[in-house]
Protein backbone atom coordinates (compact mmCIF):
# COMPACT_ATOMS: atom_id res chain seq x y z
CA UNK A 1 0.00 0.00 0.00
CA UNK A 2 1.11 3.39 -1.04
CA UNK A 3 1.27 6.76 1.00
CA UNK A 4 -0.07 9.91 -0.84
CA UNK A 5 0.78 13.41 -1.06
CA UNK A 6 -1.75 15.84 -1.72
CA UNK A 7 -1.35 19.62 -2.83
CA UNK A 8 -3.54 21.78 -0.04
CA UNK A 9 -4.19 24.18 -2.57
CA UNK A 10 -5.67 21.10 -5.16
CA UNK A 11 -8.70 21.99 -6.00
CA UNK A 12 -11.36 19.56 -5.54
CA UNK A 13 -14.52 18.41 -6.96
CA UNK A 14 -18.14 19.39 -5.29
CA UNK A 15 -18.41 16.20 -2.21
CA UNK A 16 -21.62 15.94 -0.84
CA UNK A 17 -22.71 13.38 1.96
CA UNK A 18 -25.81 12.10 2.44
CA UNK A 19 -26.90 10.37 5.72
CA UNK A 20 -29.86 9.30 7.57
CA UNK A 21 -31.74 7.27 9.68
CA UNK A 22 -32.13 4.09 7.80
CA UNK A 23 -35.73 3.58 5.27
CA UNK A 24 -35.84 7.35 5.31
CA UNK A 25 -34.76 7.39 1.36
CA UNK A 26 -31.26 8.81 1.61
CA UNK A 27 -30.23 6.79 -1.99
CA UNK A 28 -33.03 7.83 -3.34
CA UNK A 29 -32.27 11.40 -2.16
CA UNK A 30 -28.21 11.05 -3.43
CA UNK A 31 -29.00 9.34 -6.42
CA UNK A 32 -31.40 11.92 -7.14
CA UNK A 33 -29.00 14.44 -6.49
CA UNK A 34 -26.10 12.77 -9.20
CA UNK A 35 -28.78 12.45 -11.59
CA UNK A 36 -29.85 16.31 -11.78
CA UNK A 37 -25.85 16.71 -11.55
CA UNK A 38 -25.17 14.65 -14.81
CA UNK A 39 -27.58 16.01 -17.07
CA UNK A 40 -27.16 19.40 -15.86
CA UNK A 41 -23.39 18.77 -17.91
CA UNK A 42 -21.35 17.43 -14.87
CA UNK A 43 -19.02 14.22 -14.84
CA UNK A 44 -20.63 12.88 -11.22
CA UNK A 45 -19.74 10.22 -9.63
CA UNK A 46 -22.54 8.47 -7.17
CA UNK A 47 -20.91 6.21 -4.47
CA UNK A 48 -22.63 3.60 -1.82
CA UNK A 49 -20.92 2.93 1.63
CA UNK A 50 -23.52 1.40 3.04
CA UNK A 51 -21.98 -2.93 2.92
CA UNK A 52 -26.49 -3.13 2.24
CA UNK A 53 -25.74 -1.50 -0.81
CA UNK A 54 -29.27 -0.65 -2.75
CA UNK A 55 -28.06 1.96 -5.60
CA UNK A 56 -27.95 -1.15 -8.20
CA UNK A 57 -31.47 -1.50 -6.95
CA UNK A 58 -32.73 2.14 -7.47
CA UNK A 59 -30.69 2.95 -10.88
CA UNK A 60 -31.88 -0.66 -12.03
CA UNK A 61 -28.44 -1.74 -13.04
CA UNK A 62 -25.47 -3.43 -12.22
CA UNK A 63 -22.78 -1.80 -10.30
CA UNK A 64 -19.37 -2.89 -9.67
CA UNK A 65 -17.68 -3.14 -6.00
CA UNK A 66 -14.15 -1.86 -7.41
CA UNK A 67 -14.33 0.43 -10.32
CA UNK A 68 -16.93 3.22 -11.00
CA UNK A 69 -19.48 2.03 -14.31
CA UNK A 70 -21.14 4.15 -16.10
CA UNK A 71 -24.76 4.53 -15.92
CA UNK A 72 -25.83 6.98 -18.40
CA UNK A 73 -23.99 9.86 -20.08
CA UNK A 74 -22.00 11.74 -17.06
CA UNK A 75 -23.09 9.72 -14.93
CA UNK A 76 -20.79 6.84 -12.97
CA UNK A 77 -21.96 4.51 -10.07
CA UNK A 78 -20.00 2.59 -7.63
CA UNK A 79 -20.76 0.81 -4.59
CA UNK A 80 -17.93 0.28 -2.45
CA UNK A 81 -16.51 -2.90 -1.72
CA UNK A 82 -15.04 -2.66 2.05
CA UNK A 83 -13.70 -6.01 2.75
CA UNK A 84 -11.53 -5.57 -1.17
CA UNK A 85 -10.26 -2.27 -0.42
CA UNK A 86 -9.67 -3.16 3.65
CA UNK A 87 -7.04 -6.93 1.83
CA UNK A 88 -6.19 -4.32 -0.53
CA UNK A 89 -4.72 -1.77 2.04
CA UNK A 90 -3.99 -3.83 5.36
CA UNK A 91 -2.74 -7.10 4.49
CA UNK A 92 0.13 -7.06 6.33
CA UNK A 93 -2.24 -5.81 9.60
CA UNK A 94 -4.32 -8.52 8.74
CA UNK A 95 -1.65 -11.15 9.01
CA UNK A 96 -0.68 -10.36 11.93
CA UNK A 97 -3.98 -10.24 13.96
CA UNK A 98 -4.64 -13.37 12.25
CA UNK A 99 -1.48 -14.82 13.53
CA UNK A 100 -2.25 -13.86 16.78
CA UNK A 101 -5.13 -15.31 16.86
CA UNK A 102 -3.93 -18.75 15.84
CA UNK A 103 -1.40 -18.82 18.11
CA UNK A 104 -3.75 -18.24 20.93
CA UNK A 105 -5.46 -21.72 19.38
CA UNK A 106 -8.17 -20.20 17.20
CA UNK A 107 -9.45 -21.88 14.18
CA UNK A 108 -7.68 -20.48 11.06
CA UNK A 109 -11.00 -19.55 9.38
CA UNK A 110 -12.83 -17.71 12.60
CA UNK A 111 -8.98 -16.02 12.84
CA UNK A 112 -9.27 -14.76 9.44
CA UNK A 113 -12.97 -13.34 9.72
CA UNK A 114 -12.19 -11.39 13.52
CA UNK A 115 -9.41 -9.44 11.19
CA UNK A 116 -12.28 -6.96 10.19
CA UNK A 117 -11.44 -4.92 13.10
CA UNK A 118 -14.94 -2.90 13.59
CA UNK A 119 -14.76 0.64 11.90
CA UNK A 120 -11.99 0.16 9.34
CA UNK A 121 -14.68 -0.92 6.54
CA UNK A 122 -16.07 2.47 7.17
CA UNK A 123 -12.15 4.23 6.72
CA UNK A 124 -11.15 2.69 4.04
CA UNK A 125 -15.22 3.63 2.23
CA UNK A 126 -14.19 7.37 3.49
CA UNK A 127 -10.59 6.40 1.68
CA UNK A 128 -11.75 5.55 -1.54
CA UNK A 129 -14.41 9.00 -1.77
CA UNK A 130 -10.59 10.74 -0.84
CA UNK A 131 -8.90 9.25 -3.83
CA UNK A 132 -11.81 9.74 -6.27
CA UNK A 133 -11.87 13.23 -5.36
CA UNK A 134 -8.05 13.67 -5.87
CA UNK A 135 -7.80 12.33 -9.36
CA UNK A 136 -9.09 15.24 -11.41
CA UNK A 137 -12.46 12.61 -13.07
CA UNK A 138 -15.35 14.33 -11.44
CA UNK A 139 -17.09 17.55 -11.58
CA UNK A 140 -18.76 16.03 -8.04
CA UNK A 141 -18.88 13.14 -6.01
CA UNK A 142 -22.29 11.91 -3.96
CA UNK A 143 -21.78 9.61 -1.26
CA UNK A 144 -24.93 7.57 0.24
CA UNK A 145 -23.61 6.25 3.66
CA UNK A 146 -24.71 3.14 5.74
CA UNK A 147 -27.40 4.46 8.25
CA UNK A 148 -26.96 7.16 10.79
CA UNK A 149 -25.53 5.26 13.72
CA UNK A 150 -22.92 3.60 11.34
CA UNK A 151 -22.03 6.97 9.76
CA UNK A 152 -21.31 8.99 12.90
CA UNK A 153 -18.76 5.62 13.45
CA UNK A 154 -17.10 6.63 10.17
CA UNK A 155 -16.36 9.96 11.08
CA UNK A 156 -15.36 9.67 14.64
CA UNK A 157 -13.25 6.57 14.22
CA UNK A 158 -9.88 7.91 12.46
CA UNK A 159 -9.60 10.37 15.60
CA UNK A 160 -10.23 7.31 18.51
CA UNK A 161 -7.83 5.16 16.51
CA UNK A 162 -5.56 8.03 16.62
CA UNK A 163 -6.58 8.94 20.07
CA UNK A 164 -5.49 12.64 19.29
CA UNK A 165 -1.41 13.77 19.40
CA UNK A 166 -1.10 11.69 22.59
CA UNK A 167 -2.21 8.53 20.65
CA UNK A 168 0.04 9.47 18.03
CA UNK A 169 3.01 9.79 20.21
CA UNK A 170 1.97 6.29 22.07
CA UNK A 171 1.72 4.62 18.83
CA UNK A 172 5.81 5.97 17.84
CA UNK A 173 6.56 4.51 21.81
CA UNK A 174 5.30 1.29 21.30
CA UNK A 175 7.05 0.94 17.88
CA UNK A 176 10.23 1.59 19.27
CA UNK A 177 9.69 -0.41 22.03
CA UNK A 178 8.70 -3.20 19.33
CA UNK A 179 11.76 -2.66 17.29
CA UNK A 180 13.62 -3.48 20.38
CA UNK A 181 11.81 -6.67 22.16
CA UNK A 182 11.54 -8.58 18.66
CA UNK A 183 14.57 -10.38 18.53
CA UNK A 184 13.64 -12.07 21.94
CA UNK A 185 10.26 -12.65 20.89
CA UNK A 186 9.27 -12.84 17.29
CA UNK A 187 6.10 -14.60 17.37
CA UNK A 188 4.03 -12.27 19.40
CA UNK A 189 6.05 -8.67 18.11
CA UNK A 190 4.30 -6.92 14.84
CA UNK A 191 6.85 -6.99 12.22
CA UNK A 192 7.80 -4.00 9.58
CA UNK A 193 5.38 -4.49 7.59
CA UNK A 194 2.33 -4.08 10.81
CA UNK A 195 4.08 -0.73 11.49
CA UNK A 196 4.36 0.53 7.95
CA UNK A 197 0.69 -0.21 7.45
CA UNK A 198 -0.55 1.89 10.26
CA UNK A 199 1.31 4.71 9.78
CA UNK A 200 -0.06 4.75 6.42
CA UNK A 201 -3.66 4.42 7.97
CA UNK A 202 -2.67 6.88 10.63
CA UNK A 203 -1.76 9.32 7.63
CA UNK A 204 -5.27 8.32 5.97
CA UNK A 205 -6.99 9.42 8.81
CA UNK A 206 -5.76 12.75 9.22
CA UNK A 207 -5.90 13.03 5.10
CA UNK A 208 -10.07 12.05 5.90
CA UNK A 209 -10.14 14.18 8.71
CA UNK A 210 -8.86 17.57 6.85
CA UNK A 211 -10.67 16.61 3.77
CA UNK A 212 -14.08 16.22 5.51
CA UNK A 213 -13.50 20.09 6.61
CA UNK A 214 -12.72 21.42 3.46
CA UNK A 215 -15.40 24.19 1.69
CA UNK A 216 -16.00 21.94 -1.15
CA UNK A 217 -17.48 18.90 1.18
CA UNK A 218 -20.82 19.36 2.68
CA UNK A 219 -23.09 17.00 5.16
CA UNK A 220 -26.97 16.83 4.14
CA UNK A 221 -29.19 14.60 6.53
CA UNK A 222 -32.41 12.77 5.35
CA UNK A 223 -35.06 12.29 7.77
CA UNK A 224 -38.93 11.20 7.58
CA UNK A 225 -41.37 13.90 9.54
CA UNK A 226 -41.91 10.97 12.43
CA UNK A 227 -40.62 10.98 15.81
CA UNK A 228 -38.24 8.63 16.12
CA UNK A 229 -36.29 9.86 13.20
CA UNK A 230 -36.93 13.54 14.41
CA UNK A 231 -34.92 12.56 17.56
CA UNK A 232 -31.94 10.68 15.55
CA UNK A 233 -31.35 13.23 13.43
CA UNK A 234 -30.83 15.98 15.97
CA UNK A 235 -28.18 13.43 17.99
CA UNK A 236 -26.94 13.21 14.25
CA UNK A 237 -26.60 17.24 13.77
CA UNK A 238 -25.11 17.84 17.23
CA UNK A 239 -22.49 15.27 16.38
CA UNK A 240 -21.59 16.27 13.00
CA UNK A 241 -21.24 20.08 13.84
CA UNK A 242 -19.20 18.96 17.18
CA UNK A 243 -16.80 17.56 14.12
CA UNK A 244 -16.51 21.15 12.45
CA UNK A 245 -18.45 19.42 9.59
CA UNK A 246 -20.83 21.75 7.57
CA UNK A 247 -24.11 20.61 7.09
CA UNK A 248 -25.70 22.66 4.38
CA UNK A 249 -29.24 20.92 4.03
CA UNK A 250 -31.74 18.88 5.36
CA UNK A 251 -33.85 17.17 3.38
CA UNK A 252 -37.35 15.90 4.90
CA UNK A 253 -38.52 13.15 2.41
CA UNK A 254 -42.02 10.80 2.36
CA UNK A 255 -43.97 13.73 3.52
CA UNK A 256 -48.03 12.93 3.31
CA UNK A 257 -49.54 14.98 1.06
CA UNK A 258 -52.23 16.94 2.77
CA UNK A 259 -55.04 16.31 0.56
CA UNK A 260 -58.46 15.74 2.11
CA UNK A 261 -59.51 12.92 -0.16
CA UNK A 262 -57.10 10.18 1.04
CA UNK A 263 -59.51 8.64 3.85
CA UNK A 264 -59.80 9.39 7.55
CA UNK A 265 -56.47 6.93 8.37
CA UNK A 266 -54.41 8.89 5.88
CA UNK A 267 -55.67 12.17 6.95
CA UNK A 268 -54.73 11.39 10.16
CA UNK A 269 -50.75 10.62 9.51
CA UNK A 270 -50.96 13.67 7.47
CA UNK A 271 -52.39 16.41 10.08
CA UNK A 272 -49.30 14.31 12.56
CA UNK A 273 -46.57 14.87 9.30
CA UNK A 274 -47.65 18.66 9.84
CA UNK A 275 -46.99 18.82 13.69
CA UNK A 276 -43.79 17.36 13.03
CA UNK A 277 -43.07 19.44 10.11
CA UNK A 278 -42.97 22.50 12.21
CA UNK A 279 -41.13 21.13 14.32
CA UNK A 280 -38.40 20.12 12.15
CA UNK A 281 -38.27 24.02 11.11
CA UNK A 282 -37.70 25.39 14.63
CA UNK A 283 -35.37 22.64 15.89
CA UNK A 284 -33.05 22.74 12.46
CA UNK A 285 -33.36 26.52 11.70
CA UNK A 286 -31.24 28.15 10.13
CA UNK A 287 -30.03 25.08 7.98
CA UNK A 288 -32.03 25.08 4.74
CA UNK A 289 -34.85 22.55 5.03
CA UNK A 290 -35.94 20.91 1.64
CA UNK A 291 -39.37 18.45 1.30
CA UNK A 292 -40.42 15.96 -1.09
CA UNK A 293 -43.41 14.26 -0.91
CA UNK A 294 -45.12 10.90 -0.88
CA UNK A 295 -44.85 9.62 -4.72
CA UNK A 296 -47.33 7.78 -6.18
CA UNK A 297 -44.86 5.30 -7.59
CA UNK A 298 -41.61 4.03 -6.59
CA UNK A 299 -38.58 6.43 -8.36
CA UNK A 300 -36.68 3.47 -9.86
CA UNK A 301 -34.15 4.43 -12.78
CA UNK A 302 -32.77 7.89 -13.86
CA UNK A 303 -35.89 9.24 -15.29
CA UNK A 304 -37.84 8.83 -12.00
CA UNK A 305 -34.96 9.90 -9.85
CA UNK A 306 -34.82 12.74 -11.87
CA UNK A 307 -37.92 14.25 -11.50
CA UNK A 308 -37.42 13.38 -7.60
CA UNK A 309 -34.69 16.30 -7.67
CA UNK A 310 -36.93 18.54 -8.79
CA UNK A 311 -39.14 18.12 -6.03
CA UNK A 312 -36.52 18.41 -3.56
CA UNK A 313 -34.75 21.92 -5.15
CA UNK A 314 -36.95 23.13 -7.38
CA UNK A 315 -34.93 25.34 -9.37
CA UNK A 316 -31.97 25.71 -7.41
CA UNK A 317 -28.52 23.63 -8.97
CA UNK A 318 -28.40 20.86 -6.29
CA UNK A 319 -24.49 21.04 -5.64
CA UNK A 320 -25.02 24.26 -4.73
CA UNK A 321 -23.74 25.21 -0.88
CA UNK A 322 -26.59 26.20 0.81
CA UNK A 323 -25.65 27.30 4.13
CA UNK A 324 -22.38 27.65 5.93
CA UNK A 325 -21.74 28.68 9.63
CA UNK A 326 -18.56 28.55 12.12
CA UNK A 327 -18.63 25.70 14.34
CA UNK A 328 -15.24 26.22 15.99
CA UNK A 329 -13.84 30.16 17.23
CA UNK A 330 -11.39 31.85 19.45
CA UNK A 331 -12.49 34.76 21.17
CA UNK A 332 -9.53 37.01 22.90
CA UNK A 333 -9.43 38.79 26.50
CA UNK A 334 -8.27 40.19 29.66
CA UNK A 335 -8.95 38.60 32.93
CA UNK A 336 -10.61 41.64 34.60
CA UNK A 337 -8.66 41.00 38.22
CA UNK A 338 -5.49 39.59 36.80
CA UNK A 339 -5.12 41.49 33.88
CA UNK A 340 -3.62 38.03 32.40
CA UNK A 341 -4.71 37.00 28.59
CA UNK A 342 -7.56 34.95 28.54
CA UNK A 343 -8.31 33.20 25.61
CA UNK A 344 -11.91 30.97 25.03
CA UNK A 345 -12.48 28.53 22.57
CA UNK A 346 -16.17 28.70 21.20
CA UNK A 347 -17.52 25.36 19.94
CA UNK A 348 -20.73 25.70 17.85
CA UNK A 349 -23.19 22.96 19.03
CA UNK A 350 -26.64 22.31 18.60
CA UNK A 351 -29.42 21.44 21.10
CA UNK A 352 -26.65 21.77 24.27
CA UNK A 353 -29.29 22.96 26.43
CA UNK A 354 -30.82 19.55 25.94
CA UNK A 355 -27.72 17.42 26.79
CA UNK A 356 -27.88 15.86 30.67
CA UNK A 357 -24.38 15.35 30.81
CA UNK A 358 -21.62 17.39 29.79
CA UNK A 359 -18.07 17.16 30.62
CA UNK A 360 -14.40 18.58 28.85
CA UNK A 361 -11.59 17.33 30.29
CA UNK A 362 -7.61 18.23 29.46
CA UNK A 363 -5.56 15.78 27.80
CA UNK A 364 -1.90 17.05 26.97
CA UNK A 365 -2.25 18.96 23.64
CA UNK A 366 -6.33 17.61 23.35
CA UNK A 367 -9.49 18.17 25.32
CA UNK A 368 -12.01 15.53 25.54
CA UNK A 369 -15.59 16.84 25.09
CA UNK A 370 -18.48 14.64 26.12
CA UNK A 371 -21.70 15.33 25.44
CA UNK A 372 -24.45 12.63 26.66
CA UNK A 373 -23.04 9.91 24.89
CA UNK A 374 -21.41 11.53 22.14
CA UNK A 375 -17.28 12.02 22.29
CA UNK A 376 -14.80 13.88 20.87
CA UNK A 377 -11.01 14.39 21.30
CA UNK A 378 -10.37 18.00 19.81
CA UNK A 379 -6.86 19.19 19.20
CA UNK A 380 -6.03 22.19 20.47
CA UNK A 381 -4.84 25.49 18.20
CA UNK A 382 -1.57 26.24 19.51
CA UNK A 383 -1.75 29.27 20.74
CA UNK A 384 -3.65 27.62 23.99
CA UNK A 385 -1.34 24.92 24.55
CA UNK A 386 1.11 26.85 27.07
CA UNK A 387 -2.17 28.54 28.64
CA UNK A 388 -4.21 26.39 31.66
CA UNK A 389 -7.98 25.04 31.35
CA UNK A 390 -9.81 27.05 33.88
CA UNK A 391 -13.64 25.80 32.78
CA UNK A 392 -16.36 25.54 30.90
CA UNK A 393 -19.46 26.95 30.19
CA UNK A 394 -22.81 26.44 28.16
CA UNK A 395 -24.13 29.63 26.74
CA UNK A 396 -27.49 28.20 24.37
CA UNK A 397 -26.00 26.27 21.56
CA UNK A 398 -22.18 27.22 22.30
CA UNK A 399 -19.83 25.40 24.35
CA UNK A 400 -17.69 27.67 25.75
CA UNK A 401 -14.33 26.10 27.29
CA UNK A 402 -11.87 28.93 29.43
CA UNK A 403 -7.92 29.11 29.57
CA UNK A 404 -5.83 31.11 31.23
CA UNK A 405 -2.38 32.53 31.30
CA UNK A 406 -0.11 31.10 34.04
CA UNK A 407 1.49 33.86 36.30
CA UNK A 408 5.14 33.44 35.62
CA UNK A 409 5.66 33.48 39.88
CA UNK A 410 3.53 30.04 39.39
CA UNK A 411 5.37 28.91 36.38
CA UNK A 412 7.53 25.65 36.95
CA UNK A 413 11.29 26.55 37.11
CA UNK A 414 13.01 24.59 34.80
CA UNK A 415 16.52 23.56 36.25
CA UNK A 416 19.17 21.21 34.96
CA UNK A 417 20.49 18.94 37.48
CA UNK A 418 23.33 17.55 36.10
CA UNK A 419 25.37 14.19 37.93
CA UNK A 420 28.83 15.18 38.77
CA UNK A 421 30.20 11.70 38.16
CA UNK A 422 29.42 11.09 34.76
CA UNK A 423 29.99 14.96 33.72
CA UNK A 424 33.14 13.53 34.80
CA UNK A 425 33.43 10.55 33.13
CA UNK A 426 32.64 12.19 29.95
CA UNK A 427 35.11 14.24 30.18
CA UNK A 428 37.56 11.33 30.58
CA UNK A 429 36.32 9.52 27.37
CA UNK A 430 37.15 12.80 25.68
CA UNK A 431 40.18 13.24 26.60
CA UNK A 432 41.28 9.42 25.83
CA UNK A 433 39.83 10.41 22.22
CA UNK A 434 41.92 13.20 22.29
Amino acid sequence: MLGRDFDDEQKLPRVIIYSGKGGTGKTTVSSSTAVALARSGKRVLVMSSDPAHSLSDVFDVSLSRTDPKEIEKNLYGLEVDTIYELKKNMSGFQKFVADSYKNKGVDSGMASELTTQPGLDEIFALNRLLDEAHSGKWDALVLDTSPTGNTLRLLAYPEIIIGGNMGKQFFKMFKNMSALAKPFNSSTIPDQDFFNEVNVLLKQMEDINQFILRPEVTFRLVLNPEKLSILETKRAYTFVHLYGINIDGIVINKILPTSKTVGDYFEFWSDLHRKYLMEIDNSFYPTPIFRCELQRSEPIGPDALYDISKFVFKEDAPDKIFHTGKNFWIETGKDPVTNLNRETLCIHVPFLNDAEEVKVLRMGTDIVVTIDRLQRIITLPRALYGLEMQEFLKEKDTLRVLFKEIPSSEKPRLELNVDKGVLNKLRQSRKMEG
